[in-house]
């Protein structure tokens, strides 16, 4: 009965902002559309450059604000991460054992090969370098998708449009009220990483969940607790010209969880191998 109220109260919530619309104003979208259209843009940018501003909150609850700029090549997938401070971090895949190159604008000042989801990368940041990029979310919205099945149109919600930083966006919205923490038994082989890849979730929102202190340390038969979905709610600006996000806000049941803006992105632009060697002479390695 509760969820069937929940479901009553979104499809309500939908209803009065298509009511809310001025009669003169954006018509109303089916969400499924405008996500349809984003999957296609983000398979379609083969290439991309951008800056990205990002917030993620920390397991000590206090926010992380940083920004970076972005080359992404899609596959073979390669990426190179010029962070506000002048660390740089190239990463190609299945090159150089899949380990990083980095090379911090602070002592020791010498470039490192890193293990991308270790301990040293991974602090204080969300996601690890090698899901740099759209594809993440990109996955991430399609296994929330399909898990709601024939209960999406009341969990994913048009929400009319919106200007964003001067650029004309679609705003998208998805809504679960009844997000919470479940029990789920580790499997053999298993890491945080992989399960949060097959359930679809954040494998930091289940580290710092658990206080677990790394992403594999878990057992086999070890019962750790998961979020039944990726998110309380997620907002999401669309940029009706190119459907590509240029906002994506996320929170659970303590508020913000990780928020992130795109800008100056270019769509394919051409990028060469130059641009993902060591040897580039712009960068630092």
């Amino acid at each position: 009965m509760k969820k069937g109220l929940q479901l009553i109260s979104l499809s309500v919530l939908a209803a009065i902002a298509l009511a809310a619309m001025p009669a003169s104003g954006p018509r109303y979208i089916d969400p499924q559309i405008v996500l349809e259209d984003v999957f296609k843009s983000i398979d379609n940018a083969k290439t991309l450059t951008y800056q990205m501003t990002y917030s993620e909150r920390l397991a000590t609850d206090q926010l992380h604000t940083d920004s970076n700029f972005v080359k992404v090549q899609q596959a073979p997938r390669k990426i190179y991460v010029k962070m506000s401070d002048g660390t740089e971090v190239l990463w190609v895949d299945n090159f150089n054992k899949n380990r990083a190159y980095v090379h911090p604008a602070q002592f020791p000042y010498t470039t490192m090969s890193l293990d991308p989801d270790g301990s040293l990368m991974r602090k204080d940041q969300h996601h690890s370098v090698a899901a740099t990029g759209y594809s993440y979310f990109e996955d991430v919205l399609k296994h929330t998708k399909n898990s709601f099945g024939n209960e999406f149109a009341s969990h994913f919600l048009f929400m009319g449009e919106v200007n964003f930083k001067g650029i004309s966006c679609y705003n998208l919205q998805v809504i679960v009220p009844d997000f919470k923490y479940v029990p789920y038994k580790v499997l053999p082989n298993e890491t945080v990483l992989t399960i949060a890849k097959k359930l679809g979730l954040s494998e930091y929102m289940i580290m710092a969940h658990n206080k677990i202190p790394s992403y594999t340390s878990v057992t086999p038969g070890q019962t750790i607790m998961v979020p039944n979905t990726y998110a309380k709610q997620m907002t999401l600006y669309i940029d009706k010209t190119t459907t590509l996000p240029v906002f994506i806000k996320v929170e659970d049941e303590k508020g913000l969880f990780e928020e992130y803006t795109f800008r100056h992105i270019t769509v394919n632009p051409i990028l060469t191998d130059e641009d993902f060697t060591r040897k580039n002479k712009e960068y630092h390695f």
